[in-house]
């Protein structure tokens, strides 16, 4: 089961997925992100999803990925709240 976290401060010491979302006016579609596995603290490992995607398609992707990669935790890095809960395809079953 993957938990997905809203916020730095529940994120575990191990290995996470992070899907970062962002905004460029230029870019199309304008509200992107890419996904990146990273060890809070230190460097990520950018080569997982080099490319920028369609947010809902990075989010389906990062939970398929951290399935099979058998992490655990994926952190939604969204300051502008661009991506909201009610926006994703899934739910936290927990709620």
């Amino acid at each position: 089961m993957v938990r997905i976290v809203e916020h730095r401060s529940a994120l575990p010491t191990g290995p996470i997925l992070v899907v970062h979302v962002r905004h460029d006016g230029n870019a199309e579609p304008a509200v992107f992100a890419h996904i990146a596995v990273e060890v809070f603290g230190q460097r990520p490992h950018r080569d997982a999803f080099p490319e920028r995607m369609p947010v809902e398609e990075a989010f389906l992707q990062a939970l398929a990925y951290a399935e099979r990669a058998g992490l655990t935790v994926i952190w939604i890095d969204d300051p502008g709240g661009l991506f909201p809960p009610e926006k994703r395809p899934v739910r936290d079953v927990g709620r």
